[in-house]
């Protein structure tokens, strides 16, 4: 007889081998004496691919960096029987263990994978999970866009419509997410994310299957801290195969907003493409291509603040210079309570149109060498409305992003896999406005300024990752050197504030601003990583993960000499043109450990590591905006200040506004640890029970320097004005218990459910998510609160469901709590202990006795009263919740065989079933009573994404 254990372990290989798994395990005897130099071999049913090894003393083997995709295993030696195991799945970034028992000769014996024990992790300490085909290809994804799917695996929370700018992990910021693709980067350059319109930079049929780990990865990955996306392609085949699609929605297929009229508004959604792949030589050289394209016509309802006519006559008449200002506001559409103010409420159109496409080869030289070139390219041409006042915004973005791989099996226990890759993230966008400049006025919507900015970003890497085995020890150690390009440009801009509508009407400034026009900069700078890890089997139920990570994240230089540092710490000012942006870090030195241990059906996981993280490259730039004029001018250093400013500038000595970027800056860091326990059900599902913490140390902060000394009346820089500083100095911490079950598709089941508890605090640094600007800039643990991704309950689940009768039934559930509230008020900058109402984020004080609710649930603006003139508000940041989300996406699809390999799948799909009322976070501020605590926008003012109305889809898909 003989016994196959087959057990799916969850360990994450992402810079090393992302599209890559392993296979591991020991083969013994009928009486569990180990096997040594028995042979393994695996073929991939597809491609004809075939790995082979021996079994070392001990009985154990290893086959690594396997493309994805079905094997079969064959175990045999001499005196034994031969095993061969059907199906075995191989997934990314995923250790799968396979022990064999062998019996006597006998003849061949055969068993199947469907005969596992369970599904369990007996390998590493990640939190994550795979996205597996079946979920890419059956779930109801509103708009077709992959990055929902990120938001449905242990720690992911969503706040807005679950694209790539939304979805956080584990209470990371967005830009500690790190992207791959076939391993190389496919992040956004300046942001780590995609800009949120760009839907089809890898279109799902690009995908073969892509894993997210929200923590503790090992030290073969991460860029960054927090969650770690790797997305593999799909290769070509030694059969022919492909299909075509097109998915259909409309306004008469959906529901009405709660901010739209009686009827929907005007839309339209086409989405469409096709794939093929196959051979072009059998068992060597395989294809495969795909393009989607999308067409979007939406009409959307705004509703904001605007002066009445009656207010626009009265301004006019008393400060004609508003008259360009005056002019650039839309008219209302309805009275408020207050004569001074409209309400404004108007249709807009938004309008999309984006196309993709990938093709890449594989080539089998040999058993043991094979390589592969995949290209990708996207262009995204949008039309947005922005703000609640119709400014539109025309965004016109190209992406590329390609590699190329050569994998090479020295012998059974050396692998060598190098890679060169390319990514590139280029945009224009003009932002079209009546008004002459950004304006503010307390009490009324903000309206736009007309600016244009353009940008590119590219990112040149080779990688080069080595796997030894040796006995028990699987040893992996790699670099790998990035070039980053960073070109950007911007047109001239300028900002007015009014602290009421009083002044407005009177032209009495506040605050004003002018930014020349910043030519083309082009930053540089080249990074580099290396690694080495050890996954030490210490014994079979025992595995040990020791690795060590080394970062060297550089530091940007302008390449033509136009970016001037400044810095008040270091240089007391401007610093000399040459001069470095920061000083480089070179010891960012990141250890990592993961134990695992496991009796029967039960897994216990451990892990700790350190992360450092360079954040965005676009909070590095500062240096390009100081060799431009800028200027802050404000009524409490230039009494009279009035629209326009330019006669103000030339008296205005002392008013230059650079950023300053701290030259002695630190990489910022994440320490985390975790710990789970995961438990084999009946039924194949595995539950899994974890805690996670992390600490952030050195975070991104934005702050202001040179504000007047409360002490003294004065700046300490008196030559300078309120000046924009970005330092490291903010920490966040995050705790969470996360509950999870899983079953992989197997006999028509696939289930997912995860429900987080967690609570994330930070003093506001931006590297952790925050939006926010400081109240009081010398009082960092003043800003100590919840963070604005703060979702105290998590839950979300996804399943699909083939019924016998040939229909498919797919569900996905999403739900989090309500996310915090910054509570405001506008305050004069000469009300402020320190002259600083730049930051905006200035808070009231409490009322006491009066509660933060009124009795239906809305926030109570009579809890809040603006503080007296020179103290700061005693209001703690974030302290009041936004509304909660939940949604419930379902689809129904039939497959219809129309010849032996021809099939139409047809497909209904519906989001939000239940049609609820998904707002967005109500305003706070109370300055501006009238709309104080009522939500005026939707989380998801989009066509696809959560958060939508209801809405239903009709697709038609040829599989051949």
């Amino acid at each position: 007889m003989f016994r196959v254990v087959y057990l799916l372990s969850l360990s994450v290989v992402l810079c090393a081998q992302v599209d890559r798994s392993s296979l591991t395990g020991s083969v013994t005897d009928q009486q569990g004496n180990r096997v040594p130099q028995a042979e393994v071999r695996a073929i991939q049913a597809a491609t004809g691919l075939e790995r082979k090894t021996v079994t070392s003393s001990q009985g154990t083997y290893v086959l690594d960096s396997l493309p994805v995709g079905s094997y079969t295993v064959v175990f045999g030696k001499a005196g034994f029987s031969d095993l061969r195991v059907e199906r075995v799945e191989q997934s990314i970034g995923q250790t799968r263990t396979l022990d064999a028992r062998l019996g006597i000769a006998q003849g061949r014996q055969s068993a199947n994978v469907e005969d596992a024990l369970a599904q369990l992790d007996r390998t590493n300490a990640a939190v994550g999970a795979p996205i597996e085909q079946t979920q890419l290809q059956e779930l109801p994804l509103n708009g077709r866009n992959w990055s929902h799917l990120t938001a449905l695996v242990p720690g992911a929370i969503d706040n807005g419509p679950s694209d790539q700018r939304t979805i956080r992990f584990a209470g990371h910021g967005l830009d500690d997410n790190n992207f791959t693709f076939d391993g190389v980067d496919a992040s956004g350059i300046l942001n780590q994310a995609h800009k949120q319109y760009v839907r089809l930079a890898i279109p799902l049929d690009s995908i073969a299957e892509f894993r997210v780990d929200a923590q503790n990865f090992n030290a073969d990955s991460g860029l960054t801290g927090g969650g770690q996306i790797a997305v593999a392609s799909p290769s070509g085949t030694n059969s022919l195969h492909g299909s075509a699609f097109d998915y259909l929605r409309n306004k008469a297929l959906d529901s009405r907003s709660p901010l739209d009229g009686a009827s929907p508004a005007p839309f339209v959604l086409n989405q469409f493409g096709g794939s093929v792949g196959g051979p072009l030589q059998k068992n060597k050289t395989f294809f495969y291509a795909n393009y989607e394209g999308l067409r979007q016509r939406l009409g959307q309802t705004q509703i904001g603040l605007v002066p009445s006519p009656a207010f626009l006559a009265a301004a006019l008449a008393k400060s004609p210079a508003l008259a360009p200002v005056l002019a650039a506001y839309p008219s209302g559409t309805s009275p408020t309570s207050n004569p001074n103010t409209w309400n404004y409420v108007s249709g807009a159109n938004q309008v999309a149109n984006e196309d993709s496409g990938m093709l890449r080869i594989d080539r089998h030289f040999s058993p043991s060498t094979t390589a592969f070139i995949r290209f990708n390219r996207d262009e995204a041409d949008y039309l947005i409305p922005t703000g609640a006042l119709n400014v539109r915004q025309e965004t016109d973005t190209k992406l590329l992003n390609g590699v190329a791989e050569l994998l090479h099996v020295f012998s059974p226990s050396v692998v060598n896999e190098a890679r060169f890759g390319i990514n590139q993230d280029q945009y224009h966008i003009p932002t079209l406005s009546k008004s002459p400049n950004a304006v503010s006025v307390s009490g009324f919507s903000a309206l736009s300024a007309p600016t244009t900015s353009d940008g590119q970003g590219t990112t040149y890497s080779y990688l080069d990752d080595t796997t030894w085995v040796k006995g028990n020890h699987v040893v992996k150690f790699g670099a790998e050197v990035r070039s980053i390009r960073m070109y950007q440009g911007a047109s001239p801009s300028g900002s007015l504030t009014y602290q009421s509508a009083a002044n407005f009407m009177n032209n009495a400034l506040d605050s004003g601003s002018y930014t020349a026009i910043t030519p083309l900069m082009r930053l540089i700078k080249t990074q580099s990583y290396g690694y080495v890890q050890d996954e030490w089997r210490v014994a079979k139920n025992l595995t040990v993960t020791m690795g060590l990570r080394y970062n060297f994240f550089n530091v940007f230089h302008e390449r033509d000499h136009k970016a001037i540092p400044f810095d008040f710490p270091t240089c007391g000012g401007y610093c000399a043109a040459d001069a470095l942006f920061s000083t480089p870090r070179k010891n960012d030195i990141d250890p990592r450990l993961g134990i695992a241990w496991s009796r029967g059906n039960t897994v216990v996981r451990v892990g700790a590591g350190i992360y450092h993280s360079d954040g965005q490259e676009d909070d590095q730039n500062l240096p390009e905006a100081n060799g431009i004029a800028r200027y802050t001018l404000t009524a409490l250093g230039i009494p009279g200040l009035s629209f326009p400013i330019t006669p103000f500038i030339p008296a205005a000595t002392g008013i230059i506004t650079p950023k300053d970027h701290y030259r002695l800056r630190k990489d910022f860091y994440i320490s985390a640890w975790t710990a789970s326990i995961q438990q084999s059900l009946p039924g194949k599902l595995v539950a899994t029970v974890g805690y996670m913490g992390n600490k952030g140390t050195d975070v991104l902060t934005t702050t202001f320097a040179n504000v007047i000394n409360p002490a003294t009346g004065a700046r300490p820089y008196p030559q300078f004005g309120v000046v924009q500083f970005r330092k490291n100095d903010s920490n966040s911490d995050f705790e969470a218990m996360t509950l999870s079950l899983r079953r992989n598709f197997y006999r028509r089941w696939m289930l997912s459910a995860n429900y987080m508890w967690s609570h994330s605090i930070n003093d506001d640094g931006i590297g952790g998510g925050e939006s926010d600007n400081p109240q009081n800039v010398a009082c960092r643990s003043c800003e100590r609160g919840n963070s604005d991704d703060d979702a105290r309950h998590v839950f979300n689940l996804s399943s699909t469901y083939r019924l016998p009768f040939g229909f498919e039934f797919n569900t996905v559930a999403i739900s989090r709590t309500g996310l915090p509230v910054n509570v405001t008020v506008d305050r004069a900058n000469a009300a402020l202990p320190d002259g600083n109402s730049v930051s905006g984020s200035e808070r009231p004080n409490l009322v006491a006795g009066v509660p933060l609710y009124t009795s239906t649930g809305k926030l109570n603006i009579a809890a809040f009263a603006v503080p007296a003139n020179g103290t700061w508000g005693n209001a703690g940041r974030d302290i009041a919740r936004g509304p909660k989300l939940w949604q419930l996406d379902v689809s129904l699809a039939k497959t219809v065989r129309i010849r032996e390999r021809l099939a139409a799948q047809l497909r209904v799909e519906a989001y939000n079933l239940v049609n609820r009322s998904q707002f967005g976070q109500p305003p706070a501020n109370i300055s501006n009573p009238l709309n104080f605590g009522t939500a005026t926008t939707l989380i998801n003012s989009g066509a696809t994404g959560s958060g939508t109305p209801r809405q239903f889809q009709f697709g038609l898909k040829f599989i051949f």
